[in-house]
């Protein structure tokens, strides 16, 4: 849905406001925002390494949380799983704008799913979910190679064995 562009004379008017009247406009329209209250908090509260930190490893246990409490045995599930954690990593990025922490961890969250794959059932009805997950992985491989390009030059070579291991372990399924 297009954003609707509000006229001019109403955001003359909207700053012509008292100061404290909109402080409390502003303050009601952020609460109805959660991605947006999230980022301020971060931006303005946290926002220093070890927070940032301290945010990437309580994703990783929250990975290794989905991957170890509940069943897997299917490629369905895996899929399932690995787009959960996709999805904890992807509201990550959006509120910390942390390029090597996105990185970093899809990596894991790939080499967390690797080791489970041994142990896969491999029935003929999962095919379907076993072809999604490859195509699935491979994508979020390109979007990897797009983020370590993004990276300045040092971290590049922290990373780029790892993108190619797992590129190489997804186009041997």
């Amino acid at each position: 849905m297009a954003k609707k562009k509000i006229s001019p004379e109403l955001e003359e008017a909207i700053l012509n406001l008292p100061q404290k009247e909109k402080n409390k406009l502003l303050i009601r329209l952020i609460n109805k925002d959660l991605l947006l209250t999230e980022q301020l908090e971060y931006r303005l509260l946290e926002n220093t390494e070890s927070d940032l930190v301290f945010r990437r490893n309580e994703i990783k246990e929250r990975i290794a949380y989905l991957f170890s409490h509940y069943p897997i045995s299917l490629y369905k599930d895996l899929l399932y799983y690995t787009r959960e954690g996709a999805s904890l990593i992807n509201r990550h990025a959006k509120v910390t704008k942390d390029k090597r922490g996105e990185l970093e961890l899809l990596i894991y969250l790939f080499r967390k799913a690797e080791t489970l794959v041994p142990e896969l059932k491999n029935n003929w009805r999962d095919q379907v979910f076993k072809e999604k997950f490859m195509t699935y992985g491979l994508a979020r491989a390109d979007k990897m190679n797009v983020l370590l390009h993004a990276l300045h030059e040092d971290f590049r070579v922290e990373f780029e064995q790892d993108i190619a291991d797992l590129r190489n372990w997804l186009n041997g399924f």
